[in-house]
């Protein structure tokens, strides 16, 4: 009987540490793959279950850390404003702004009633996600006063709010703007859908219009905003803390991890001390357990450090022409090279470079930004056969669209040609699909006619 309980009880401990250890594994790799504000709210959760751990949180970010690499490119693929970028930051939400437009109004009950129902009916972007019909029936007032709260709401700021499709919200801004060319309206309102989809030869015959003047049009249009309500979404642009910093000194490059970001873990002594006289056994082996687990995360976090120190140290080393000299373009490189380097997985590496970032004097980059599969280079009498970088290739198409001649741009096929010229062999469905990365529309939707 003795034996038995022995073996039992030697069973039990196996699979227990064999339990804790798969939990420890699995919490360590989350914690590699974390970004600093999940790795912080990790480590915040395991201190509400451990009295023992205090959580120091890294230094708050500066608004100068906002990504500002691999921007998407708007409908020109190049020199138009996005619509995007001319929002303000504001920390007021569209409805407590229009709410406040209300209060300068001479309105009845019925009216007032109607507008407050329709701008708590709008969607993020301003959009309005109900009919007047039904607000009608719902409040038991008149459609007309429905009607006449909503060409209220169409009048506050941001001009386009309150509209029901696309093309209502640029009407809107077109009938306000007092730069509006005489003709657009009139493009708009009749030839929305061909617009959009640049059948401009259609609209010149329906309108007796000339190109060049569908092109002066088309120039205005581009600077209203499509999304009224966006400028009220406060999560609108997006700020990253670097995990990495990058530094040159002469023709050195070091790299270093961004401690001041990182959280902290500090031990607390004196709840321990206290707990510790009470001199119980329940309490010892709490306390054990507990400082067992601030002794596990405290490693995790140097190992993770550790281990994203080292793979930002290789990608310096692969790419470092691209960091001494701005506009070089980027090596070819794959996960498994840095495995291989640093003799560590594969899926480590994907982890450690999961949403991080690097401080350079260039810009903020994300890790993953400097790793790219490769295209061969044909071996010419100027250049060597060698590999190159699809990120390299989409900065080549990217500068020939910037300074393509617009009234004729370039096609897919003439691109192929072009970069054949640098010894670059790409197919044309390779630069179509890089292109559509790159949100860069085709030739037919890039022309311009003046």
């Amino acid at each position: 009987m003795r034996l038995e309980s022995n073996y039992v009880q030697k069973q039990q401990q196996k699979q227990s540490m064999k339990l804790m250890m798969t939990q420890q594994l699995s919490q360590s790799i989350a914690m590699l793959q974390f970004n600093m504000e999940d790795l912080t709210a990790f480590l915040e959760d395991k201190a509400l279950e451990n009295p023992l751990i205090e959580v120091i949180p890294g230094r708050d970010m500066a608004p100068d850390y906002a990504i500002t690499t691999r921007k998407k490119n708007n409908l020109a693929g190049a020199d138009n404003t996005d619509w995007l970028e001319q929002i303000a930051d504001t920390t007021m939400t569209l409805s407590d702004a229009l709410k406040e437009q209300m209060q300068f109004l001479d309105m009845t009950s019925q009216q007032k009633m109607a507008l407050l129902f329709l701008i708590d009916s709008l969607d993020k972007n301003g959009y309005l996600q109900t009919d007047p019909e039904v607000v009608a029936a719902a409040l038991l007032i008149s459609l007309a006063d429905v009607l006449e709260s909503l060409e209220t709401l169409q009048n506050f700021e941001p001009a386009g709010v309150g509209a029901r499709d696309a093309r209502e919200c640029i009407l809107l801004q077109i009938k306000r703007h007092p730069d509006a060319p005489d003709q657009a309206y009139a493009v708009i309102h009749d030839y929305f859908e061909d617009f959009a989809n640049k059948r401009w030869k259609k609209i010149a015959d329906g309108l007796g219009m000339e190109m060049a003047t569908i092109q002066l049009v088309s120039d205005f249009i581009i600077t209203l905003n499509p999304k009224p309500g966006a400028e009220f979404e406060s999560d609108r642009v997006q700020y990253v803390v670097p995990d990495l910093v990058l530094k040159q000194v002469g023709g050195e490059l070091y790299v270093a991890v961004a401690k001041q970001f990182l959280p902290r873990l500090k031990f607390q002594e004196s709840y321990f001390e206290m707990m510790q006289a009470t001199q119980e056994k329940d309490v010892a082996a709490f306390l054990k357990e507990k400082a067992g687990e601030f002794d596990w995360l405290k490693k995790g976090l140097e190992q993770r450090e550790s281990t994203i120190g080292r793979v930002g140290e290789a990608i310096v080393r692969h790419q470092r022409e691209f960091f001494l000299h701005e506009g070089t373009h980027l090596e070819p490189l794959t996960l498994k090279e840095i495995a291989e380097e640093i003799e560590v997985h594969e899926s480590t590496v994907s982890r450690a470079v999961n949403g991080k970032y690097m401080e350079t004097v260039h810009g903020v980059y994300e890790l993953k930004y400097f790793f790219s599969s490769s295209l061969t280079k044909k071996a010419s009498e100027e250049s060597d056969a060698g590999d190159v970088s699809s990120q390299s290739i989409k900065n080549l198409i990217q500068q020939f669209v910037r300074v393509e001649d617009k009234l004729k741009p370039l096609s897919d096929q003439k691109i192929v040609e072009m970069l054949d010229e640098q010894s670059i062999q790409v197919s044309r469905r390779a630069i179509a699909k890089y292109r559509g990365e790159l949100n860069i529309p085709s030739s037919s939707k890039r022309k311009r006619f003046v």
